[in-house]
C-alpha cells in the first residue's frame, strides 16, 4: 500500500478541473443550505447558491464581519457522503485508468519478441485496484487540489470546503 500513497502524494493535476470529477452528480437542494448554515452558524437566508450544479454556494457570513459592513462573502462547495464514496470516486478511478492506459507503451521488445502491455493487464484487476487505492482522504486531496477549495470539514454527512474565507 505504501507504493499507492507515494504515487497520490506525487500525483499532479495541473489539465484536470473539479468538473471532470464531478460528472453526474444530482444538483444541489434545499438541504445543502440548512447544513450549510448550521456548520457556519448563520441563517439560511444569507446563503446563496451560485452553481447547483458544480455544488457551489455564496455564503455572506455575519460572524466573520471585518469591516463592519455586516457581510463577509467567501464561497462553499459541498459534497455528500455518498457522493464522494460513490460517483466521484467512479469518476476518479476512470480519469485514472485512462491516464495509466495513456501511459503504457504500444509495444514492448523482449529479446525481440513483441509484446503489448495491454494485452496482459486485466481491467477488472486494474480498476479494482485503483478504487482501493482512491481512499476518502485521498478524494477529498484530489478535489481540493484540482478546485483550490480548502477542506473545512464535515456535517452530517456532508463534506465542505471553502475559498475565499479568512
Amino acid at each position: 500500500m505504501k507504493n499507492w500513497e507515494k504515487y497520490f502524494e506525487s500525483i499532479m493535476i495541473p489539465g484536470i478541473k473539479i468538473d471532470d470529477f464531478i460528472i453526474d452528480i444530482d444538483k444541489v437542494n434545499k438541504g445543502y443550505k440548512n447544513v450549510l448554515a448550521g456548520f457556519y452558524n448563520t441563517f439560511e437566508d444569507y446563503i446563496d447558491i451560485e452553481d447547483d450544479k458544480k455544488h457551489i454556494f455564496k455564503v455572506n457570513d455575519l460572524t466573520g464581519d471585518i469591516l463592519n459592513n455586516n457581510r463577509v462573502a467567501f464561497n462553499v462547495m459541498v459534497f455528500e457522503e455518498n457522493q464522494l464514496e460513490e460517483k466521484i470516486r467512479d469518476n476518479i478511478t476512470l480519469l485514472s485508468m485512462q491516464e495509466f492506459y495513456s501511459n503504457l507503451p504500444n509495444m514492448i521488445n523482449i529479446y525481440g519478441i513483441d509484446i503489448k502491455p495491454i494485452s496482459f493487464i486485466n481491467k477488472d484487476d486494474l480498476e479494482y485496484t485503483f478504487k482501493n487505492a482512491i481512499t476518502k482522504q485521498e478524494i477529498i486531496r484530489i478535489l481540493s487540489q484540482s478546485s483550490g477549495y480548502k477542506y473545512e470539514g464535515e456535517k452530517d454527512g456532508f463534506h465542505i470546503w471553502s475559498k475565499g474565507k479568512n
